[in-house]
């Protein structure tokens, strides 16, 4: 029962505010792109499609290994835009407790 318990605990606390998730665009519905899915497997799967990432703008910060993602001080408000046929989309990245990056929503 205690192990339960703390499964049920950690995949909660793994991936917070998925609860709290923005819809997504229909562009990255449509690639199975889901909220709390990898921002990794999201990536990958963009790039698959023919969208490009774009650099950052005005973004203090970026993620470890992912240079394409922006964020505020202290990994606050982190996202990535892609490009493709002169439309964008835009990914809002959270991070897990264990500094995981994952997909919070988009637009």
């Amino acid at each position: 029962m205690k192990a339960f318990i703390l499964a049920v605990s950690l995949s909660i606390s793994v991936v917070p505010g998925v609860a709290f998730a923005q819809p997504l665009p229909a562009e990255l519905a449509a690639l199975g792109i889901t909220a709390g899915m990898p921002y990794s497997k999201a990536k990958r799967l963009l790039d698959a499609a023919g969208w490009q990432a774009s650099p950052p703008r005005d973004a203090l910060e970026v993620l470890d290994g992912f240079p394409e993602v922006g964020c505020q001080k202290g990994r606050s408000n982190c996202s990535s835009t892609f490009a493709k046929d002169g439309q964008q989309v835009v990914l809002q990245v959270g991070t897990t407790l264990a500094g995981q990056p994952f997909v919070q929503g988009g637009r």
